[in-house]
């Protein structure tokens, strides 16, 4: 397809079988946009489609004056029997960013990223549902539709010294990290060998906060293919010699993102989960990583991890959801809202209310 902003003709280009020059264009685009995150390249794709057998397409916008790529859009198309729901990225496998990027300083991204949304339109399709990575301009969503809802992450700035890092820790975190030292829980680098000690810990995590881990093979999946990249940090924390606790991180570009995280609840008095944040932020920093993201503050619904996330020097920062209904989503919401008298009756109770 072909479409004209303001003198210049672009082309989209859908990709199935990604070829070595689709890679080739996607890493352009990935090393030209500061809104490049982990979640949106092919490998993290790949892995989360093959795992939980959900499809996804890449759709790339070239100029045709000189080919290079301005933009990509990579979707999961989720199917609820004969529905499908747009997913970028996809919460259900923790897939936390996503969305429509350009590369920057394009003079025309608000074109390009209609296009690119326009032409990732599915048939049957009840909604598109979004999740930005920080500091994108949610302006570009809003101008094709969307409707914008506010959530938090926090992130730390890694720079300065080491002791400046260490005084932005909230004073009640830098304690329980030097109770864990105290203590002589030792932080190592894990390996494949951890996992299933480690999935022991995630699984009584999530039996205590009533959800169901994700299948062992996805945490397998994720350390055999993106570990040989750099792209993962496995920290084990062990007391006398036997794992306790462990958080998975996972580092692209100048970000690091905390994503997995579990100890054993008996250990819990020891503080080594304070002290594996604290020796991550040390690694990225060391390492050169310009921010830690600790991805997702949910206060109300998590407020045990979210009150943990807070304490390690970081800024809240927004970020968003972004959905749009097509008209076929607007009429299966209203049937669904109809066919449930108890929301019918909180909705009545909201606008009397106000």
């Amino acid at each position: 397809m072909k479409f004209d902003c303001k003198g210049k003709i672009y082309s989209d280009i859908i990709i199935r079988n990604t070829s070595s020059e689709d890679k080739k264009n996607i890493n352009y685009i990935l090393k030209h946009s500061t809104n490049t995150t982990i979640f949106h390249t092919s490998e993290w794709n790949k892995l989360v489609s093959n795992e939980f057998g959900v499809p996804h397409k890449t759709i790339i916008a070239k100029s045709l004056i000189d080919s290079t790529p301005l933009g990509m859009y990579t979707f999961f198309v989720d199917s609820q029997n004969f529905f499908k729901r747009i997913k970028s990225g996809f919460r259900d496998a923790d897939s936390i960013y996503g969305g429509p990027i350009t590369i920057d300083n394009l003079e025309n991204k608000k074109e390009v990223i209609e296009k690119l949304i326009t032409q990732g339109k599915e048939k049957c399709v009840e909604y598109s549902q979004i999740y930005p990575p920080p500091n994108y301009n949610m302006e570009l969503l809003k101008n094709s539709g969307y409707k914008c809802k506010e959530f938090f992450t926090s992130i730390t700035k890694l720079e300065g010294s080491e002791e400046k890092l260490w005084s932005k820790i909230d004073s009640k975190r830098r304690n329980l990290v030097r109770k864990a030292q105290t203590n002589e829980i030792k932080i190592i680098d894990g390996d494949l060998s951890f996992i299933d000690i480690y999935y022991q810990m995630l699984s009584e995590l999530f039996k205590r906060i009533g959800k169901t881990p994700f299948p062992k093979s996805y945490y397998h999946s994720i350390f055999h293919n993106l570990n040989p990249k750099g792209w993962v940090k496995f920290l084990v924390a062990l007391h006398k010699g036997k794992p306790i606790a462990g958080a998975i991180f996972l580092c692209f570009k100048d970000t690091v993102y905390y994503w997995s995280g579990a100890s054993f609840r008996e250990h819990r008095n020891l503080s080594p989960n304070d002290l594996i944040q604290w020796e991550i932020i040390r690694w990225a920093r060391a390492n050169k990583y310009k921010y830690y993201d600790l991805v997702m503050i949910e206060k109300k619904q998590l407020p045990g991890i979210a009150h943990f996330k807070l304490g390690f020097g970081g800024e809240l920062v927004p970020i968003y959801e972004a959905i749009k209904r097509t008209p076929l989503g607007e009429i299966t919401r209203g049937l669904k809202f109809l066919s449930s008298p108890k929301k019918m009756i909180q909705k009545i109770a909201i606008s009397v209310k106000k």
